[in-house]
């Protein structure tokens, strides 16, 4: 059975606000990895960074394209488009005509668990839509085959449900489910706050940490 749901309820703008100022490390380190895709998936330009809620696209077959194409359609300005390609790479499941309808629409972002193709342009010249994917691959098949929109997937072995804030850029995507989102930050922000207290009065690292008393704690470590 294929959905085609073409809403749903998106996150405040003054949370998603307030979760694009996050370091991606750190908001990572806080919801857990669970919520972490997969490290291989990495823009296509190390500068590009994202954030905005999922709207989620699921094809029935990987590579095939016909619900990427109709993504755009029915995102809103700021949605970034989060397709479950199943991981595979040596076929794009996305292209340079879809970005820029995608660019049309207004999204923040797309983020693949796959191959696009026409990288080199899609990141030197236009559209200038950030793209986080697995791969890339200089071949694509058709778009004949109904799949689904915004229905839960799975996206670099995590579960994404549409509305899900997605904060991304070189350092990988992270997924916040909006009922935690606000706690996140509040423990972001806290952990960025006493390291720069940390580093500004040159407390060492592992003063910080308490590397020495946890090692010292072990009684199997001879010191000497």
């Amino acid at each position: 059975m294929h959905e085609i749901i073409t809403d749903f309820e998106r996150p405040d703008v003054a949370l998603i606000e307030k979760v694009s100022k996050q370091h991606v490390g750190v908001a990572g380190f806080e919801t857990g990895p669970r919520q972490v895709m997969y490290p291989d998936i990495k823009p296509l330009d190390p500068s590009w960074r994202i954030c905005g809620p999922a709207f989620t696209v699921r094809p029935e077959y990987w590579d095939d394209r016909l619900m990427g194409e109709l993504a755009p359609k029915y995102a809103k300005p700021g949605d970034v488009l989060v397709v479950d390609a199943g991981g595979h790479i040596e076929i794009a499941a996305w292209g340079m005509s879809m970005t820029i309808a995608a660019a049309h629409a207004g999204v923040a972002g797309i983020v693949i668990d796959g191959s696009c193709m026409n990288s080199a342009l899609l990141a030197r010249e236009r559209p200038q839509v950030p793209l986080f994917v697995r791969g890339v691959s200089a071949t694509t098949k058709g778009s004949e085959h109904p799949g689904s929109l915004n229905v839960p997937v799975i996206c670099g072995g995590v579960i994404v449900n549409p509305g899900d804030i997605i904060l991304a850029d070189s350092d990988g995507v992270v997924v916040l489910k909006p009922a935690m989102a606000e706690k996140i930050v509040v423990a972001a922000e806290a952990h960025d706050d006493r390291s720069r207290k940390a580093n500004t009065k040159k407390v060492p690292y592992y003063e910080q940490r308490g590397s020495e008393e946890k090692i010292r704690a072990f009684p199997d470590v001879k010191w000497s």
